[in-house]
């Protein structure tokens, strides 16, 4: 009996002293408040200053859009003053080269302001996109006569189309010595192309402020036609051109851009409340249109009087909408109010 109880006792000592020596794993220690909001700090740091390196990559882009999109329309102006044949066709490639370059800025820019970071950017790139439509708008009435929609301004937005793959060479026919193979399986249909997403989305706000800004270039141009074929402009309806022929020179787009941007006026009027740009860019609408109308008086009463000097009329007519004439305010206000509402 004695030499048993020495074993286990001795048994009993060695598994004590095998678990003293042997550490218990202790529980992980949670990170003190002071860790964790430095920590919480630290991502917010790093969030922000990703926002902000965004946010000026976007107002850059979006200023080389606004200025590309000036040079544009001054090339349009030119455009509307060139005589038909080879200097109108270089002007009007001119302007093609200054669309496509708005489409490169517009494809850098797609990157920045897809998904979610649209309305996140929107209100920075928005003064570009504006200047960038009012181009547009421009182009395509000189082309048109008339105003694009919408869908147009988005479509003009879309990445061009991939061209069409080549066909492949037709396979040798075989021999009549070697037997004939069996026909190959047909190949699988290949998977639907995804739909193609545009360089931006056209916002209602974006495009009834280029809309709004498209009426200061149709008041220029208006003036600018004042005293360019002043015969042909004074010719009484009925017995020539018409009064209202769309596409003329003189009086006869001064009546049609009159009555376009009335057109305009009215539309836009009921939307002010609820576009954030409109009710600044009304204001100015209202000066181009009595400029215009402005314009279409000189012509139409004091014309006969300078039948013989269309250039003095002209001056005359560049003259009254400098200064204001009977619209009542135009002039110098009109090129600041265009500003600050550009700023905004």
């Amino acid at each position: 009996m004695q030499p048993n109880v020495a074993a286990a006792v001795d048994e009993a000592a060695s598994t004590s002293s095998a678990g003293s020596d042997s550490t218990p794993t202790q529980p992980e220690q949670p990170p003190t408040r002071a860790a964790a909001l430095l920590s919480a700090f630290t991502a917010f740091r790093t969030e922000l200053d990703t926002h902000h390196a965004q946010r000026e990559r976007i107002v850059k882009l979006s200023r080389d859009v606004t200025a590309l999109s000036k040079q544009l329309i001054f090339v349009l102006h030119r455009v509307g003053a060139a005589a038909p044949g080879d200097a109108r066709d270089r002007v009007v490639r001119e302007a093609e080269a200054k669309m496509e370059g708005l489409r490169a800025l517009f494809a850098r820019l797609q990157g920045e302001v897809s998904g979610a970071d649209f309305w996140r950017y929107e209100r920075s790139v928005s003064p570009g996109i504006q200047e960038y439509l009012e181009g547009l708008t421009f182009y395509y009435y000189l082309e048109h006569h008339t105003l694009p929609t919408l869908e147009q301004a988005q479509a003009s937005l879309f990445p061009p189309a991939p061209a069409p793959a080549a066909a492949a060479a037709d396979a040798p026919s075989p021999s009549a010595a070697e037997p004939s193979a069996p026909p190959p399986e047909p190949a699988p249909a290949p998977a639907p192309a995804p739909a193609p997403e545009p360089y931006f989305h056209v916002t209602v706000d974006d495009y009834l402020g280029g809309v709004a800004d498209l009426t200061g270039e149709l008041m220029r141009l208006a003036i600018a036609s004042v005293g360019k074929n002043l015969t042909e402009s004074l010719v009484v309806p009925g017995q020539g051109q018409s009064e209202g022929k769309e596409g003329g020179k003189g009086f006869a787009d001064i009546e049609h851009i009159g009555r376009l941007v009335r057109e305009i006026q009215a539309e836009m009027t009921p939307l002010a409340a609820y576009a954030r740009w409109l009710p600044k860019k009304l204001a100015v609408l209202d000066q181009s249109l009595a400029k215009i109308e402005n314009a279409s008086y000189n012509l139409r009463i004091r014309g006969a009087e300078y039948r013989d000097s269309p250039a003095m009329l002209q001056a005359l007519a560049r003259r009254e909408a400098d200064s204001g004439g009977a619209g009542g305010g135009a002039g110098a206000g009109a090129g600041q109010g265009r500003e600050e509402v550009v700023g905004a």
